[in-house]
């Protein structure tokens, strides 16, 4: 079950058109890295992506590591995006104003929007807390 955290947009609406970031690893950052990154527009995490790819290039162009070596730096760099880029992303819509304003745990994000609005409009049963009562 994939866990989203819903954040205000940038704009300062409402919560009619929050913003969804699923936690976890992506896949697309993952690889698609650079075209990832100017999708949602982090241009500065994009300039300093292209920054490690040049001296990752240079380094191998110059014979300073083999073959091997640059492929493992190469995919521990793919790895390090995925596993940051939906912070980047939620850094990125606290930057520009907008709140985490709830999370919420659903199989896909159509689940996780509607149950958000669900526990918004106060239709969501809620099991009750499990109140275990004085220790004994």
């Amino acid at each position: 079950m994939a866990v989203y955290s819903v954040h205000t947009r940038e704009d300062g609406t409402g919560v009619a058109d929050a913003a969804f970031v699923r936690e976890g690893f992506s896949f697309g950052a993952f690889f698609f890295g650079p075209l990832w990154l100017a999708r949602h527009r982090l241009w500065l995490a994009m300039i300093v992506w292209f920054a490690l790819w040049l001296v990752l290039f240079a380094a191998a162009a110059l014979n300073l590591w083999t073959a091997t070596a640059a492929l493992t730096a190469v995919l521990l760099l793919a790895a390090l995006l995925g596993f940051e880029a939906n912070a980047l992303l939620e850094a990125r819509l606290a930057k520009r104003g907008g709140r985490l304003i709830d999370v919420v745990a659903a199989p896909a994000l159509e689940e996780a929007q509607s149950a958000f609005f669900r526990r918004l409009a106060g239709d969501d049963q809620e099991p009750a807390a499990f109140d275990p009562g004085p220790f004994s």
